[in-house]
């Protein structure tokens, strides 16, 4: 587990900080806070977003359904 402290920030500003590996803040001696590179933080909210989807479609899923035909008499 690669971990940095807010010293480690004080004294060497963002070099503290790594572009590739995900790190633990250390705060009074515990784990307070991960900082993860961007690309893993993108990464990470596509994938959520990809379960909301998927979450929102099986909740559907027994729904009736609307013939095109009909839902274009709903819109005019």
């Amino acid at each position: 587990m690669n971990t940095v402290t807010l010293q480690d920030i004080k004294k060497k500003g963002s070099k503290a900080l790594s572009d590739s590996d995900i790190l633990y803040l250390i705060v009074n001696s515990k784990v307070k806070s991960a900082i993860v590179p961007i690309e893993v933080y993108n990464m990470l909210m596509e994938a959520l977003e990809e379960l909301e989807d998927i979450k929102a479609i099986e909740s559907r899923k027994g729904e009736k359904t609307i013939p095109f035909k009909g839902s274009l008499k709903n819109l005019l």
